[in-house]
């Protein structure tokens, strides 16, 4: 017998063996560099110091950040339950995590206060004031809160207007806020930052309201889950314009000036994507 030919032959297939495995091992870390990160992505914040975009991926507990030529990578993946509305406010990134608002440190993507909201039951979206005053809508709970941070005071808004409240938004020239609803038929509601007050902006057709966002002209857009587009009110505020169409759930949506953008998360699709104004 041929010894010394078998043991070349068992070490060829040992080595042919040990390769095939590392090309396993090469082609599974290449799928998984390629997996999209995004998992039920809600919103979207813009950090100038770091020149990329920051998005809230409710389902995957956890911010994604995304540069300016759409590269993915990990921003904030602990401390976070179901990270919904963001916004970057005098350098720090406030996030409505459910029952709370985490304040982040940008650069240095860590937690560094909580402001603890008592009865939340889903924080969605928030929006600053002038002033610096926070407003969050919630949910699940039907209601706004008003948070005074350096006060440290907490107000509570409730209305029959105000059912699923979802996507807000500061329309400073007029001292209000705008607000819709995830429900059938949602109108545009008001909600004066001078007293509080609750009131139709505008009544709607369109059901299941999530995002609004207003351009640096003073048009506003606005998303429908239920009729899958993001619509338009035109400067002169008399009409809507379906101006988006065939786009599904469509969430928090974020006016990027600088490229004059829409950069609107699909929360189902898990993808995002740059609408061009004109």
């Amino acid at each position: 017998m041929d010894f010394k030919g078998e043991k070349m032959k068992a070490k060829t297939l040992y080595l042919i063996l040990i390769l095939l495995v590392l090309v396993a091992a090469i082609i599974t870390l290449i799928l998984l560099s390629r997996k999209d990160p995004l998992n039920g992505p809600e919103s979207i914040a813009f950090d100038e110091v770091g020149n990329r975009f920051l998005i809230s991926n409710t389902l995957g507990k956890s911010i994604i950040a995304l540069s300016l030529d759409e590269q993915y990578s990990p921003f904030l993946d602990e401390g976070l339950e179901e990270p919904r509305g963001i916004i970057i406010h005098s350098g720090k990134l406030y996030v409505a995590d459910k029952t709370a608002i985490k304040i982040v440190d940008p650069e240095k993507a860590v937690i560094i206060d909580t402001l603890k909201i008592p009865g939340a039951v889903m924080l969605n979206d928030l929006a600053f004031t002038k002033t610096g005053i926070i407003y969050t809508t919630d949910t699940g709970g039907d209601c706004v809160y008003v948070i005074d941070p350096m006060a440290n005071k907490i107000q509570k808004l409730t209305s029959p207007l105000l059912k699923k409240p979802n996507g807000i938004v500061y329309d400073m020239p007029r001292d209000q806020m705008f607000v819709v609803c995830f429900k059938e038929k949602s109108p545009i509601l008001s909600v004066s930052t001078l007293d509080n007050r609750i009131s139709i902006f505008k009544d709607t057709i369109y059901d299941y309201l999530d995002g609004i966002a207003i351009d640096d002209l003073g048009r506003i857009y606005i998303t429908s889950w239920g009729q899958d587009m993001i619509f338009e009110i035109p400067q002169e505020q008399n009409r809507y314009l379906p101006t988006y169409k065939n786009i599904t759930d469509a969430a928090d949506i974020f006016y990027y000036l600088p490229a004059n953008q829409l950069i609107v998360p699909l929360f189902s699709d898990n993808q995002i994507i740059r609408l061009q104004l004109e």
